[in-house]
């Protein structure tokens, strides 16, 4: 037998699952209300998060530290944490939200510098080494080595679409016109072919990303209706 607080669980997701899965008939008052709780409950679990790890650890637990004498403080340091922190919580009111605005202000650079730091280190320097390294030279020695010629020209094949992939990919973003006469502006009609070429082959990475979330979806769908299922069977044979 389950405690009252796990039948109290189970009870009140199956019910969650079913008005989020009544949506598909329509729009009602009950899916608002849980898109209300779910949205307060990831809203009231990043503020926890945020004071426990950031603002007590931070800013209170120092304060007692050093009233008691177990630790030292940097006051430059800790007079600008409870600066920055004072001008933030500024924003709660519109008469001094302006106050808040420098800090504001360095919580999105900071955050636009992380993330350009990381775009450039996760995707495009390993995107470049990729493109340089595109010919598998060392595979298509082996092969020929080996009498493998199958293979060596495979090797070849494959080199030359991850080429023609990545540069008319490249192309396609490539914006700049000449005018000709009185003529509108127009691209070069080499550039022009090569960015029909790579709209086929990002249309074919937007429907593999689409086909992602899709599965992703219906995984999460298949998931909730296994739950559905075993609760249904718990409640009604006693055996999940």
């Amino acid at each position: 037998m389950l405690p009252g607080s796990d039948h109290f669980g189970l009870l009140a997701a199956a019910a969650l699952t079913l008005i989020t899965l009544s949506y598909a008939i329509g729009d009602h008052p009950f899916f608002r209300l849980a898109l209300h709780l779910s949205i307060g409950v990831a809203a009231g679990y990043a503020a926890a998060v945020a004071l426990e790890d950031i603002i007590l650890p931070q800013l209170i637990y120092p304060i007692f530290d050093y009233a008691n004498g177990l630790a030292q403080i940097d006051l430059a340091d800790f007079s600008i944490r409870v600066v920055l922190c004072l001008l933030l919580l500024t924003k709660i009111s519109p008469r001094t939200a302006r106050l808040g605005n420098p800090v504001t202000a360095l919580l999105a650079g900071v955050g636009a510098a992380l993330a350009i730091g990381g775009a450039i280190q996760g995707t495009i320097l390993p995107q470049v080494g990729s493109a340089a390294n595109i010919f598998d030279v060392t595979a298509f020695q082996l092969a020929l080595q080996g009498g493998y010629y199958g293979e060596s020209i495979q090797v070849i094949l494959n080199g030359m679409i991850l080429l023609l992939a990545t540069v008319s990919t490249l192309a396609y973003f490539h914006f700049g016109a000449r005018s000709r006469g009185n003529q509108a502006p127009q691209r070069n009609i080499a550039i022009d072919a090569l960015a029909w070429v790579g709209s086929i082959f990002i249309a074919i990475t937007l429907a593999t990303l689409f086909t992602g979330v899709l599965l992703a979806a219906l995984s999460a769908l298949i998931e909730r209706l296994s739950f559905l299922l075993n609760v249904t069977n718990l409640y009604l044979t006693g055996t999940p």
